[in-house]
């Protein structure tokens, strides 16, 4: 399980550098607007989820890039 180790604010900007919204995202990987936004607000996510947001945002981003691990 993981969870975005950027802070809200840091995460947007991130976005808004990578030319991409949650929601583009959401639609990309195929989950609802909701999820992406309660993986920003702390939501811990699967390890396919937090690959998928990675590169969805950049194809360059690795899981350890933007999200810490939590063991269960």
């Amino acid at each position: 399980m993981y969870k975005l180790k950027l802070s809200k604010e840091d995460f947007k900007k991130l976005l808004k550098e990578n030319h991409i919204k949650q929601k583009e995202i959401a639609k990309i990987i195929g989950v609802d607007e909701t999820y992406i936004s309660q993986a920003v607000n702390g939501r811990i996510i699967s390890k396919l989820c937090a690959y998928s947001i990675c590169k969805a945002i950049n194809s360059n981003f690795e899981i350890v890039d933007l999200f810490i691990r939590i063991e269960k």
